[in-house]
This record gives C-alpha cells, sequence and structure tokens, in this order.
C-alpha cells in the first residue's frame, strides 16, 4: 500500500470524500455489493470515523542493539494512531490520507464531522449487508458510467481538461484571457500558496496544445539537459556517503533525547538522493554507504523517464485535434 506523501487542503480532503460516497451510494442503490467493495468501504468508513489514540510501543526498548538505534519504529516509546482517508485498493490503487495538519493543512475535524454527520451510519450500513456480499467483482452491466458522469458534471460545472495533469478544471476569465484553466494543484501554506499545475491559466486541451508544448521547452527538456550533466562519479558517492554519516549523527543525537526533549526537537530529515526535476529524492539507508551501481542505476531510471516523458507529450501534441469542450458535447 502506498501512503500519500502530497499534502491537501481540507477542501480537496471534503470533494475525495464526497467522491467516495458518491460511489457507496450507488452501490447501495444498485442492490449488490461485491467483497471487495465491501472490504474497502468497510475500512474506509471505520478508519474515517476512528478517534486519534495513543498506545505503548511494544517495540520500544532503552537497550537497542545498534543497527536498530536509528530505527523510530524501535525508539519511540508510544504509537499515534490517526483517523485515516484511505480509499485504496489493489485492483484501484487509491490514496492513504492521515487526517493530521502535516497531511491536511486546515484540517478541522470537528467541521469534517459536522460536514458528514451520516459516516457512523454509513458504517453501520456496510456492516448490515454482510451476510449479501457476492464474491467476485462488479460485472460490466452493473457498473457505474463514471467517465459518462464526469463528463456530465465537468459541462454542468463548466470545465474542460487541463493539459498537463488531465483533470477537469474551471474555465475562468482572468482580466483580458477568455476561457483559461483556472488555479489547481496548489497545497496552502501558512501565508501563501505553493505548487499550482503548471497547466493553470494556459487555454485547455481540448481547445489549444500550448501547455503541453511549454511544459517540454520549459520544464521536461531543461531537467533532462540537467540530469545529463549529473551522471554520478566517485566523487558524488562520497558526497552522498558524507550525507548519510551527517544524518545519521544527527538521528543519533536526536534519538538519545527524552520523549519531553523530543516533542519540542525538529526530528532530523532523513537523507536522500535528487537529481534534477524531483520533487521526492531516493530514500538513503542511514546505516550502511551506498556504491557508485547504486547511484548510477537511480541516475538512469530517472533519465530514462525524463526522455520517456518527452516522448509521450511530444506525441500527444503531434496529435492533437481540437475538440469541444464538456459543456460544447453536451449542448449545455
Amino acid at each position: 500500500m502506498f501512503k500519500n506523501k502530497k499534502t491537501y487542503t481540507y477542501s480537496e480532503l471534503k470533494d475525495l470524500i464526497n467522491e467516495e460516497l458518491v460511489n457507496f451510494n450507488f452501490i447501495i442503490e444498485s442492490k449488490h455489493i461485491f467483497n471487495v467493495e465491501f472490504k474497502k468501504y468497510r475500512r474506509f468508513f471505520r478508519l474515517l470515523t476512528k478517534k486519534t489514540t495513543k498506545t505503548k510501543n511494544d517495540y520500544y526498548s532503552d537497550n537497542l542493539p545498534k543497527h536498530l538505534k536509528d530505527n523510530p519504529a524501535y525508539t519511540n516509546k508510544f504509537v499515534y494512531h490517526y483517523p485515516t482517508f484511505d480509499n485504496y485498493t489493489e485492483t484501484l490503487g487509491g490514496n492513504v490520507i492521515t487526517l493530521t495538519k502535516e497531511y491536511v493543512v486546515d484540517l478541522d475535524m470537528n467541521q469534517l464531522h459536522k460536514d458528514f454527520p451520516n459516516l457512523k451510519a454509513n458504517e453501520e450500513k456496510v456492516l448490515s449487508l454482510k451476510d449479501k456480499v457476492r464474491s467476485g467483482k462488479r460485472p460490466k452491466d452493473l457498473e457505474k458510467d463514471y467517465e459518462a458522469e464526469r463528463l456530465k458534471k465537468a459541462a454542468e460545472e463548466d470545465k474542460a481538461t487541463c493539459g498537463i495533469c488531465n483533470q477537469y478544471w474551471e474555465l475562468v476569465n482572468i482580466q483580458d484571457r477568455k476561457n483559461i484553466i483556472h488555479d489547481h494543484g496548489f497545497t496552502i501554506r501558512p501565508g501563501f500558496r505553493a505548487g499550482v499545475c503548471f497547466g493553470a491559466r494556459y487555454e485547455c486541451w481540448e481547445k489549444s496544445p500550448e501547455s503541453k508544448k511549454e511544459y517540454v521547452r520549459v520544464i521536461l527538456k531543461p531537467a533532462l539537459a540537467k540530469v545529463i550533466k549529473e551522471e554520478p562519479t566517485l566523487e558524488t558517492v562520497k558526497e552522498v556517503n558524507d550525507l548519510i554519516v551527517e544524518r545519521s549523527n544527527k538521528f543519533k543525537a536526536y534519538n538519545s533525547l527524552s520523549y519531553d526533549e523530543q516533542r519540542k526537537t525538529d526530528r532530523p530529515e532523513k537523507p536522500e538522493y535528487i537529481l534534477s526535476g524531483q520533487q521526492i529524492g531516493v530514500a538513503l539507508p542511514l546505516n550502511k554507504e551506498i556504491d557508485l551501481e547504486f547511484l548510477t542505476k537511480v541516475w538512469s531510471a530517472w533519465k530514462t523517464h525524463l526522455e520517456n516523458e518527452i516522448a509521450e507529450f511530444e506525441t500527444a501534441i503531434k496529435n492533437w485535434k481540437l475538440q469541444p469542450t464538456p459543456r460544447e458535447r453536451l449542448g449545455k
């Protein structure tokens, strides 16, 4: 299971919950529930409604062997269990978002319970259907037409496709620019917004390939040029191993603090090997050195990823054709 490292706003979390409630209500109205759906929504409502709890860490010890002394799974006296948004399934993927302000920056759990007062009742409804669960997956004739529903919703809200993230977003007028994609994809930081999607404030993909052209020119090709120059050498190996030693020493100092002292101290950041164009690098171990072969594999994989993404974008640009927006398609 992949635990999402992205941060969200409360508004984005609400949208995710509402999307799952729409899907859940469709299942209930269809009068059929299948095993994967039962397991998913039993877990979904249980984790969303749970209270934050603290339990003793059974693995904690003052006398840890050397190879465990930097591992928080053994050095923290307590384990905290938080409410969680979890719509993950093995076949469809999904998000796992711990409901703390670390991941939802303006989270208000009291407001969440006011906005979604029926979560507990929905959990009980799922459990009441246990005897009616059918094996296998939902057959095609009982599936929901999700794409048709997304298209209808986009038409009603006058949304169109972002050329970068390929999701539907509102069309707006900003100053003298008409019908451009509204700002999206950002996270809220104290006093400002960060991380707006590159496709914001361009024409939608249905009307222009310009956002993709500019993304290749401004982001992808310069990143690839930098990465090619970052091919690791023995000097890179030395720099990375020096970073591992530095962070390892910081963790040792942090773990030697009492629990109360740790709460008042910023936890050190784990070392990572990060290349141009990456937002999150490859995590590095704290207890062993890495070699040139390892760094070269990481570098080569990222270089290939950028090359493939450029090829994918350029193919889409080459095959681009003018299309109607969802509202135009449905004659709204």
